[in-house]
């Protein structure tokens, strides 16, 4: 095993900022439909060494993992409208679970059941947002981007898909980190 002995904390910073987000990057395509009629909502994982990462270096450093993150999926998978519109809402969504994370991080440190509080509230402000996000803006622009109809009203499908689907993805991903987080502060 090779261990890296770095003593400058920038240094030290770039290198967690960078291992972060290649292991957020690999995790982007590790990804499921959790939702049958709706495959195209896929959970995956990519928001947790982000969210890792806004605990070890901070909330700058945490965007900073993020966006190269997105900047390594963009680079491997080309420039085309339909990436552009899911990295846009990728950026959203993870920009959401880092300010809540940050305002409730003193709440995420705390030990029992009010340290699940973050997760509650991040994940239902994720449900509402990127729902009314989908109905006027993601939606209508991938529709636009295809070329094609769902067959079904758009209050339809954010209601049984997109708003369903963000609950659930702020549920376990807050719950995953949440576990983590505990198991890497006892490390310390």
């Amino acid at each position: 095993m090779i261990i890296l002995q770095i003593n400058n904390k920038k240094t030290k910073t770039m290198v967690l900022v960078s291992i972060l987000a290649a292991l957020a990057y690999a995790l982007m395509f590790l990804s499921f439909p959790i939702i049958p009629a709706f495959p195209f909502l896929k959970l995956d994982f990519s928001d947790l060494p982000i969210l890792i990462g806004l605990f070890m270096v901070g909330p700058l450093g945490a965007v900073e993992i993020l966006l190269l993150k997105l900047f390594l999926y963009w680079m491997t998978m080309g420039f085309s409208i339909p990436e552009l519109i899911g990295l846009s809402s990728s950026l959203i969504v993870s920009l959401i679970f880092i300010l809540g994370f940050y305002l409730f991080r003193k709440d995420v440190v705390k030990h029992g059941l009010i340290r699940f509080l973050p997760v509650i509230v991040v994940a239902i402000v994720l449900a509402i947002v990127m729902s009314i996000l989908n109905y006027f803006v993601f939606l209508p622009l991938y529709m636009k981007a295809f070329g094609f109809n769902l067959g079904i009203p758009l209050a339809k499908i954010v209601a049984l898909g997109v708003a369903p689907f963000n609950l659930i993805k702020g549920l376990v991903d807050g719950t995953i980190f949440i576990l983590i987080f505990s198991r890497l502060k006892k490390a310390k």
